[in-house]
């Protein structure tokens, strides 16, 4: 083992991620452009900086925060990872010139935090309206082909929808309308789709046969189809359903959401606002002995595809339904760096608006890489609708650089602060004039008419924790 400290300590961290760095670097650029490793006897490429950081960084714990934080970054944003990888590297780079030595790193995090207010007002500045979908989506470097479903897919869902993006076997947009929820079918054969369809909403585990009997009976007698959905369908009450279903007395359907625990529930309550049901929940003091016909809620049609329950024109009430997509919308930003936690808090307020979309990407070779290619295409266009975008090509960085220029500061602290931030927004431009340096006109391409404002402000916050973090690392052992 052997002990680093001090000056010794930065430089063994510097040339350990510095290969990492320079391939990301040499990543960002004219459209096409990526990394090439060996695995093995196999060669592969990659071309996102989470992706390029998992197959270059060794063990090295200063590798392995740089892989960290940009894994995550890209669990969290979706896009720009290298973007953020040369964004740190340039600001790391100035905490360690000479000058910016002489200051401690606890006094430039808070330096850092005293520049927000103008770096916020900078970028509100350099901020315009998206008026070009077609061009960013095309500058993330999605096949033309599907750039057009793209944005078939982002119309469908309107701005307050969702596009989920998977494998299948034929590549389409598949438009959703109306409210939609996972579940399981519990019991026997294929369900048919169902009209003029009431609900049952029970966050509860439904077992009892003598509860239930009635209200069969009486959906039986009137010819009506009826939908249970519950936390759980099982024993006698599983039973009575399964015979009256496979005996054509009834048309039924019992479903238990695909989720579990709280989200489970969650579900069960967005779907009981969405159709107009009474939840069915014992703690809430509506047991499903207390059952009437007017807390069952109803919709035109129901349909259960690949594990996909549809719900056309469910009967909800609207104060109920803007209230539960209020809560969803408050755990979108609660959850803000929690990916699966955000996402599903996402999905819940598309479904309750009603409107959302799945692009589908045929099964092949590369489509794996499509779909995550598609991902981060349809991320940077509905961050760049809602927050807006600055000029792309690191030209919108550099002029909020630019901004920031301003009176010589005195302190030692803000003085690096300054330079770290500085250094960072200009980083991107300058790596993607030296990617370009060289090529023919007819082989060059134009740099990106646009890039997300958020997500450019994101991505220099990430950028600048990451790199205060590493220059605060103060000893280390290491084993060898």
């Amino acid at each position: 083992m052997r002990t680093l400290a001090g000056q010794t300590l930065q430089q063994d961290m510097a040339e350990a991620i510095a290969p990492a760095l320079r391939a990301i670097a040499a990543s960002i650029g004219p459209d096409g452009r990526h990394v090439i490793y060996a695995t093995g006897n196999r060669i592969s490429s990659a071309r996102t900086g989470s992706e390029i950081a998992r197959h270059i960084c060794s063990d090295h714990f200063a590798e392995r925060l740089l892989k960290e934080a940009l894994v995550d970054a890209e669990r969290q944003f979706g896009d720009g990872t290298a973007r953020l990888a040369v964004m740190a590297g340039a600001a790391l780079a100035e905490r360690r010139r000479p000058g910016a030595l002489e200051a401690r790193n606890e006094r430039i995090i808070e330096a850092l935090a005293d520049l927000r207010p103008a770096l916020d007002a900078a970028f509100a500045a350099e901020t315009r309206i998206c008026d070009a979908t077609a061009e960013l989506v095309a500058a993330a470097g999605v096949e033309p082909a599907l750039a057009s479903l793209i944005l078939e897919a982002d119309e469908v869902a309107g701005p307050d929808g969702l596009v989920e993006v998977k494998e299948a076997a034929e590549t389409a947009v598949i438009a959703g309308l109306g409210f939609s929820f996972d579940a399981r079918h519990v019991g026997a054969g294929t369900l048919a789709a169902m009209d003029d369809v009431h609900l049952i909403v029970a966050n509860e585990v439904l077992s009892d046969f003598r509860t239930l009997a009635p209200v069969i009976e009486g959906f039986a007698a009137r010819g009506k189809a009826l939908v249970i959905a519950a936390r759980g369908v099982e024993g006698q009450a599983l039973q009575l359903i399964e015979r009256n279903r496979q005996a054509c007395v009834l048309k039924i359907a019992a479903l238990v959401p695909a989720d579990a625990g709280p989200r489970a529930a969650e579900i069960l309550e967005d779907l009981a606002a969405a159709t107009g049901a009474t939840l069915v929940c014992a703690l809430a003091g509506t047991r499903i002995d207390m059952l009437k016909p007017a807390m069952l809620g109803k919709a035109a049609r129901f349909h259960i595809e690949r594990g996909r329950v549809h719900l056309a024109s469910a009967d909800g009430c609207a104060e109920r339904i803007a209230l539960r997509i209020a809560a969803a919308e408050a755990e979108i930003r609660a959850k803000r760096y929690l990916p699966l936690d955000r996402e599903h808090a996402e999905r819940r307020r598309a479904r309750l608006f009603g409107r959302w979309a799945e692009l589908t990407v045929a099964k092949g070779p590369d489509s794996a890489a499509q779909v995550e290619t598609v991902r981060r295409a349809i991320a940077a266009l509905r961050a760049a609708r809602i927050d807006g975008v600055i000029v792309g090509g690191g030209c919108g960085l550099e002029r909020i650089a630019d901004r920031l220029k301003g009176a010589v500061q005195n302190d030692p602290a803000r003085r690096a602060a300054t330079a770290m931030v500085d250094a960072a927004l200009r980083a991107p431009g300058q790596c993607l004039r030296r990617n370009s340096t060289g090529l023919r006109q007819r082989d060059a391409v134009s740099a990106p008419v646009a890039d997300p404002a958020r997500l450019s402000r994101d991505l220099l916050d990430v950028a600048l924790s990451l790199a205060t973090r590493l220059a605060g690392i103060d000893g280390a052992v290491l084993r060898h």
